[in-house]
């Protein structure tokens, strides 16, 4: 009786402030928790998970305001369509492999669970309709950014001797089978929450004054994201501080100039504290990042088979040849297809969760995400969703100058940049079809179309309308 007073008090609160229904989705997607942890329920054909809740509470609110209140209209924006056009098509692929019996219902449903959790993008573009609430929106990204790398920092120094997030926790590892036991990589599944609010801040740092908070922020955001020695994230990252600071303007660059300065200056006292001490923890850790580091550039990761790169490219042979057969709708969301291949699936670093006694079955995994989408929605869905993406790079790029509050044009630009890099990204991680990453693509993009629609000079977009330059 007490959880059911706290549950209709929480869904009030939520009804009254919708921002908190995107807050409380990315909470149990996109932090230290997995969704499948959260309160659920059996339906029989099914479970309902509260992330399922939360993405249908705010679904509900939008159609009791359209009928109950004449001033509430429904927020059309270019980027509907071509989302819309993804999900369908994901949904007509997944029914057509489940009534061709190709396909069991219930293996479809997590991937489905992961696809629809894009359509938070209409909960954010159609519930939060004014400048307090979008701020705080974007102000608890940061927040729970903040708090996904303040744990992982300390998971880093628990290793596996207290768990506190789930996710990947090992001994680090340099390219072959050099691991090193003293050094912990923590990947957990908020990593996106700290790439973007790291984005967030570096870019709100350039274009508004900056104090030291928000650099101490940046640097734990930063410490967060070198303990996962996830590669990818790291030059996505570096790739995106960088054209940050090209596109600022010549006083916003003396702030960058000071900032560069000074994090230098902290990190070159840093390194020589640390080698000073050979056999530290600190000198370690170093030594990792910097072996990891440079195997960006080392020829060897892209062209030796047994690389973490190349291993991959098994999935390849078995993929092609069922996109060619099944070009317009794929094969269905959740669909094996390959078999089971012993050294590749259990027992491989990449299947070790440590809140699961039993490896995953990787049968319908594909590390690039392009040919994954390509592969279970077919040319219409991978056409959906990359016109959704790109949709949202020529937008945040054609109109972030024109923001009228310095923050909200920093943090504009910084979701631009990442979703930039994650169209990178994914040509090596599948984060098209990861639940942390899709409720972060879907949630950032609608801050984008409502920043345009609250922060345009005298010309909301509001239905695609043009603002004035």
């Amino acid at each position: 009786m007490l959880a059911g007073l706290v549950g209709s008090g929480l869904a009030l609160c939520m009804v009254k402030r919708p921002v908190l229904i995107a807050l409380a989705y990315l909470v149990l997607a996109s932090t230290i928790f997995k969704y499948g942890q959260a309160p659920h329920v059996s339906i029989g054909v099914g479970t309902l998970y509260l992330t399922d809740l939360l993405l249908l509470l705010s679904f509900c609110i939008m159609t009791v305001r359209l009928v109950a209140r004449l001033d509430f209209k429904i927020v059309r924006t270019p980027l509907d369509l071509p989302l819309l056009m993804f999900w369908s098509a994901a949904m007509i692929s997944t029914i057509a492999a489940i009534l061709a019996s190709s396909l069991p219902w219930k293996q479809s449903l997590d991937e489905t669970r992961v696809v629809t959790s894009y359509l938070m993008f209409f909960a954010v573009t159609n519930l939060i309709r004014d400048k307090r609430q979008i701020k705080l929106l974007i102000r608890g990204i940061i927040f729970l950014g903040l708090i996904v790398a303040m744990i992982t920092i300390a998971q880093h120094f628990f290793a596996q001797s207290h768990v506190l997030t789930v996710g990947r926790i090992e001994d680090a590892t340099v390219e072959g089978t050099e691991r090193i036991s003293d050094v912990a990589r923590i990947v957990p599944p908020g990593l996106p929450m700290m790439m973007v609010g790291l984005a967030a801040l570096f870019a709100a740092f350039v274009f508004e004054k900056g104090g030291t908070l928000r650099f101490f922020q940046l640097g734990s955001l930063a410490m967060g994201l070198i303990v996962t020695f996830y590669r990818s994230s790291w030059a996505a990252t570096g790739l995106t501080v960088l054209i940050t600071g090209l596109m600022a303007k010549r006083d916003e660059r003396k702030r960058l100039v000071v900032f560069c300065l000074v994090t230098g200056l902290l990190a070159v006292v840093v390194i020589m504290a640390s080698m000073s001490r050979p056999e530290s923890h600190g000198a370690k850790l170093l030594e990792v990042a910097y072996k990891r580091l440079i195997t960006l550039f080392n020829s060897r990761t892209y062209e030796d088979p047994n690389s973490s790169l190349r291993w991959r490219d098994f999935e390849y042979k078995y993929a092609l040849p069922h996109i060619i057969s099944n070009p317009l709708i794929g094969i269905g969301l959740g669909a094996y297809y390959r078999p089971f291949t012993l050294g590749k699936d259990w027992g491989s670093e990449e299947m070790s969760d440590t809140d699961e006694e039993e490896p995953p079955d990787l049968r319908s995994w594909v590390h690039n995400g392009h040919v994954n989408i390509l592969l279970k929605t077919g040319i219409f869905g991978y056409a959906g969703l990359m016109w959704f993406m790109i949709n949202i790079l020529a937008r945040g790029f054609r109109y972030w100058r024109h923001m009228t509050d310095p923050y909200i044009r920093g943090v504009v630009l910084a979701i631009t940049l990442t979703s930039q890099a994650i169209l990178i990204i994914c040509i090596v991680e599948p984060y098209f079809v990861e639940i942390a990453w899709t409720s972060v693509v879907g949630i950032t993009a609608g801050i984008n179309e409502v920043a345009f629609r609250l922060f345009l000079p005298e010309s909301p977009i509001v239905n695609g309308e043009k603002p004035n330059a």
